[in-house]
């Protein structure tokens, strides 16, 4: 019989895959740190499979391990839908493998919902840094030009001396320089972060306290905090000005909604994927609020620069937040409906969390 101690390593426990050690009466020997994320668990030294997952309601798997055991082989099985004593189902790839040196059943396990975040992931990150190249691209070719607008108006403010003339050139000399403002702030790059370490929830209550301080009366501001997270590797200001441009975002589109509420929650995740990869644990930040939503035909293009629900909107408080969150090693996702937006900001947790050059 296998021991305990010579599963205990950290290769097993770095995977993301759940990896279930079993006897021939399949009691559970041993399982790695991802199986115990996604609900296993051994209490004590023998553990029946059958109490986490009876047999009535996984009549497939059990097969499957017997088979497993009677022709000391190894079987897969894909989309195999997996449910708890408790009645929590997913839906999971499963390999069973039978170690004759053993006497052991060696169960591994990838969860298809994960595979296909993974993939969304990866599609999101790609759009998006094409999109972001794109902008800037644009951009570029716009500030020239603008640069001819605002320099001929200033010429012609010179020579005309009317009211009229004047009033008219003064706004287009403003507007010029308050769209090169906005190219400039898509053109310039997130500045290179300080690598230091800094406490996420200390972060959060700063921008708790400078969304307060705009806060109306219709609005309810609230805070869920888990204090187990560890302190990230960043710049402290760069991930405040993120985030507080997420919630102003928020804040902004409930300005006429009674009974408005934002809530910033931060929580510990395992097994998620950050811009394509898996990682085995994250700190997560969501802002949820209760507003009526982002419209259907913008969520795709929603961090996109110049993408925005609101009339006088610039679009760009998302694209920075994202790039920022990116130099961090992170990434920015969203679900949307009326009635709960929320955003969620993810960091891996457990490697160097800063990249030294923009994503």
């Amino acid at each position: 019989m296998i021991k305990k101690e010579e599963l205990n390593t950290s290769i097993l426990n770095q995977l993301s895959s759940e990896v279930i050690i079993l006897d021939q009466n399949l009691q559970i020997v041993w399982i790695n740190e991802s199986a115990l994320n996604n609900g296993w668990y051994s209490n004590q030294d023998t553990d029946s499979l059958t109490n986490q997952y009876p047999e009535d309601k996984n009549k497939s798997l059990i097969d499957m391990l017997r088979s497993t055991l009677l022709k000391s082989g190894s079987f897969t099985k894909r989309d195999l839908e997996l449910a708890s004593k408790d009645g929590e189902k997913r839906i999971v790839d499963l390999t069973a493998s039978y170690s004759e040196k053993y006497n052991n059943i060696i169960i591994e396990i990838k969860c298809v919902d994960s595979l296909n975040k993974i993939i969304d992931s990866t599609k999101i990150f790609s759009t998006q840094k094409i999109a972001a190249n794109l902008a800037r691209t644009l951009a570029h070719e716009v500030k020239n030009p603008l640069s001819g607008i605002k320099g001929s108006a200033q010429i012609l403010s010179s020579k005309l001396d009317d009211d009229y003339s004047r009033k008219f050139l003064k706004i287009i000399i403003d507007e010029t320089e308050r769209l090169n403002g906005i190219v400039t702030k898509i053109l310039t790059p997130p500045q290179k972060p300080n690598q230091e370490k800094f406490n996420i929830h200390s972060a959060l209550e700063k921008v708790y306290s400078l969304a307060e301080a705009e806060l109306s009366s219709n609005l309810k501001l609230s805070r869920d905090y888990d204090p187990s997270i560890p302190e990230l590797d960043g710049d402290e200001d760069l991930f405040i000005q993120a985030v507080l441009n997420i919630v102003k975002n928020a804040q902004q589109a409930m300005l006429n909604k009674e009974n408005a509420e934002i809530k910033i929650r931060s929580r510990i995740q395992y097994s998620k994927p950050v811009n394509g990869i898996m990682h085995l644990t994250v700190c997560c930040i969501d802002i949820i609020d209760n507003g009526p939503g982002i419209p259907d035909e913008i969520q795709e293009h929603v961090f996109f620069p110049m993408i925005s629900s609101k009339e006088d909107g610039s679009g760009l408080g998302l694209s920075i937040a994202q790039d920022i969150i990116r130099v961090h090693g992170g990434g920015i996702s969203f679900s949307s409906r009326p009635g709960e937006t929320i955003f969620s900001i993810l960091i891996p947790l457990g490697i160097k969390n800063i990249r030294t050059e923009s994503a």
